[in-house]
Formats: C-alpha cells, sequence, structure tokens
C-alpha cells in the first residue's frame, strides 16, 4: 500500500540536536544522488542505520511536486518494492522492480520516533535523486543530461568545486555564487553536462565543495 503524506520538509523536520541529544550515538546513512535508470530496470536505494534510536519505524519516502509518498514502510508496501536484507535492524536499503517514468522523484530514507501522538520525524537521509529515462534506442547510444548541486550559508567567499564521474575530474562550468545580505553568507549552485552512455547506468557523478583550505563541506 502507497500512503500519500501531506508535504513535510522531511530533509529539515528536525532541527539539529533536537531529539537527537537523547540518542547522540544515532547514525544515519543513505546514499546520495544523483541516480541514472533505465525503465524496466531495478533501482537500488541504500540506507544503513545504528541500533542505538528511539522505538519507531525507518521508512523510504519519495517528494515530488511537494507531495510525500510512503515507498516503503515496515507494515507493507507495493508489490515492486522490496528490502535488500529482509529482517535486518541496521540495513534498510531497497530494491523497486521494473522501474517506471513515474519513479522519478527524490527519496529520503527516514527514522521515525514513536509517541502518543503518533510517529515524527526523528532522522532522515539527505535525499537521494532518482531520474528515470526510457528504454535505450538502438540508434541512440547515449544522451547528455544535466545535473547540479548547491551549497548554502558558507563564509568566506572564495571555493573549490569539482565534479567526478567514478573519481575521474569532469569538467563543469564555473560555480554561480549568491550572497545572502541577512546573515553575509553565500549560497552556491554548480552546473555540469555529462554524456550518458549505456554503461553509464550504474556509474557515479559527485560534486565535491571545498572552501580555500580544503575542508569539505557537507552537501
Amino acid at each position: 500500500m502507497v500512503h500519500v503524506w501531506p508535504y513535510i520538509d522531511v530533509a529539515s523536520a528536525l532541527s539539529p540536536g533536537v531529539g537527537a541529544q537523547k540518542y547522540p550515538d544515532f547514525k544515519l546513512q543513505q546514499s546520495q544522488g544523483p541516480v541514472v535508470v533505465i525503465k524496466g530496470e531495478m533501482l537500488t536505494l541504500n540506507c544503513t542505520v545504528s541500533k542505538s534510536g528511539p522505538v519507531g519505524p525507518v521508512n523510504w519516502l519519495k517528494n515530488q511536486s511537494n507531495v510525500n509518498q510512503t515507498i516503503y514502510d515496515q507494515k507493507g508496501s507495493s508489490q515492486r518494492v522490496m528490502r535488500a536484507v529482509n529482517g535486518s535492524e541496521t540495513d534498510f536499503t531497497i530494491h523497486i522492480r521494473d522501474v517506471r517514468l513515474e519513479d522519478a522523484g527524490t527519496y529520503y530514507c527516514v527514522k521515525f520516533r514513536r509517541n502518543t501522538s503518533g510517529d515524527e520525524v526523528f532522522k532522515s537521509g539527505g535525499g537521494t535523486k532518482v531520474l528515470v529515462h526510457g528504454e535505450w534506442i538502438p540508434s541512440l547510444s547515449w544522451w547528455s543530461v544535466t545535473f547540479t548541486c548547491s551549497a548554502r550559508g558558507f563564509f568566506p567567499r572564495d571555493i573549490q568545486v569539482q565534479w567526478l564521474k567514478n573519481s575521474v575530474p569532469v569538467q563543469a562550468e564555473l560555480p554561480r555564487i549568491t550572497s545572502e545580505p541577512s546573515n553575509s553568507s553565500y549560497n552556491m549552485s554548480s552546473t555540469v553536462q555529462v554524456t550518458l552512455h549505456k554503461n553509464d547506468v550504474r556509474s557515479e557523478l559527485t560534486c565535491q565543495v571545498h572552501d580555500i583550505s580544503h575542508t569539505r563541506f557537507p552537501l
């Protein structure tokens, strides 16, 4: 069963430190996107959690057009969605079979905390953006795809942005940096256009942002 939730910005629903103070050792790790998958293939979304969290389920939510849908929960989900490791208390990686075009969107692995009024978001992964393309046409051996990454609220202004495809540097446009007058910080947006071939379906594209002292920013 697929549930539709009122829109919640799961990535920021829980302010840093709120509730987590009671569970300082709890960790949730979700692989970041974007992920490109071909229609009809299987999509794998990775997520692991530690055991040191509050009572409550770990679900997968998909956000599209400001609507959150429950893609996986521990009570039962779509027949196309399955756990990679059944019964695991720490590995909540899922497989989505027979991917469809409408499966495109941003997926969040979310740990909920159970209380008397119902489940509330305790911690969320950063989100994995999934792009779904149609079937490969024999006469078309490549696609040109544009990717964007961003960083917000940093200072000073001077930063370095590097894109890597399978750990190999990729040339990108110069990053666009704008200021936030209200708090004297800066925002960055970087775009790269990548030519994808059929064998690139499982390639990994990474955006790394460093300040001038080469300290990496979390994105």
